[in-house]
């Protein structure tokens, strides 16, 4: 069996490190974590400039099963990257192996419909996909067009997962402003969650005292400008906390850089913080920085709204509403008022071996798709 992965790179280019690049992990964790395609040959393209500026990405990706080609170099920044599809490469790679692919995984629906109207494409293979990103207003969308282009390539699939059922929600409510019912009743029967998992389920082993975690990416729908403006504040009301990031030169007295290239790494400096927070604003449809930090047992405080209540559950302590809370929140769990949330249930719920056990063994959803469709070969 041969798979053609149309790849989302979205943490490449000059100042990027790519190994740190959220589809790699995604795809590193299913090769990992499941016995699904380990006799299968997977064909994974990559950005080219963006391998050659961070190399290490080839010791990361050494299975015997895996094989790498380079494109030309894609322009590093999301949205212009997610509509300029580049079709040499593909009608390259397809004639390199005489059109002799079992099944398509496509993790860029804006390519999909592309790749699909290629005229030396054999129609009869399927596609499933992931859509990990949808540009919509919700997350401030820079074009109609890509949400547009991004539906077209789903529709294209025999199913797609998203992060979470408030994703597969949102997408659907946009997606009747433009579209006739019976497309958007398609697009339900195609669209499912997939929720991305946890590496490990490590309970901690102790935590440096009144230390904050922010792992995120520096953006408008993760808050980070609130929630900097929220910790300046704070120091000026005392010096007594830290806040571990992945944020490079931030240039402030309290923070402290975790963001070591090496993942191991990455994990054994993140399970040190006494709790993280998630200050997203208007849109999240899952956080994998979250999940990482639930992985090595440290709880976040995160809003009562968006995906959060589906991934913790509704009676998860660490649910807050509004900005004035999440300060009071913060400053009791730094004076232990708020006790040490345990997560190791949450991370052993996510870990991506029962994640991927558990859609492989219910045929409407993405795993079991993927059997059903290699059956039917």
């Amino acid at each position: 069996m041969r798979v053609l992965v149309i790849p989302n790179y979205t943490n490449f280019g000059q100042v990027k490190d790519i190994n740190r690049d959220s589809f790699l992990l995604v795809f590193k964790s299913f090769l990992d974590n499941t016995q699904i395609g380990k006799d299968w040959e997977w064909v994974l393209p990559y950005p080219g400039g963006g391998m050659h500026n961070h190399p290490g990405i080839i010791n990361t990706f050494e299975y015997p099963n895996v094989t790498m080609l380079q494109m030309d170099p894609l322009d590093c920044f999301p949205a212009k990257m997610r509509v300029d599809y580049p079709h040499k490469f593909f009608e390259k790679t397809i004639e390199k192996y005489e059109g002799k692919f079992n099944l398509v995984w496509s993790h860029l629906p804006e390519w999909t419909n592309s790749f699909k109207i290629s005229r030396i494409y054999n129609k009869n293979q399927p596609i499933i996909g992931y859509c990990h990103w949808s540009e919509i207003p919700e997350n401030g969308a820079r074009t109609d067009n890509s949400f547009w282009t991004n539906l077209r390539g789903i529709l294209q699939m025999k199913v797609c997962g998203v992060n979470s059922n408030y994703q597969k929600s949102v997408i659907l409510k946009n997606a009747a402003l433009d579209f006739k019912p019976d497309v958007v009743e398609k697009l339900d029967k195609i669209i499912q969650p997939w929720y991305l998992g946890c590496d490990t389920a490590t309970p901690s082993n102790g935590y440096d005292d009144k230390t904050i975690v922010f792992n995120h990416r520096e953006g408008g729908y993760t808050g980070s400008k609130w929630f900097w403006e929220s910790m300046d504040d704070l120091w000026k009301e005392r010096q007594d906390f830290k806040v571990y990031t992945t944020l490079k030169e931030k240039g402030k007295p309290y923070t402290k850089y975790i963001g070591a290239a090496d993942r191991k790494v990455y994990l054994n400096q993140l399970s040190r913080a006494h709790f993280g927070v998630g200050t997203f604003q208007g849109y999240s449809a899952w956080s994998m920085s979250t999940t990482d930090g639930f992985s090595v047992g440290v709880p976040y405080l995160l809003p009562n709204d968006f995906c959060y209540p589906e991934m913790v559950g509704d009676d998860y302590p660490l649910l807050y509403n509004g900005k004035g809370e999440f300060k009071e929140m913060v400053i009791k769990l730094l004076d232990g008022d708020i006790p040490r949330t345990d997560v190791t249930h949450l991370a052993e719920s996510l870990l991506w071996e029962s994640q991927i056990e558990k859609y492989w063994n219910v045929e409407d959803n993405f795993i079991g798709n993927l059997r059903t469709e290699f059956k039917e070969i």
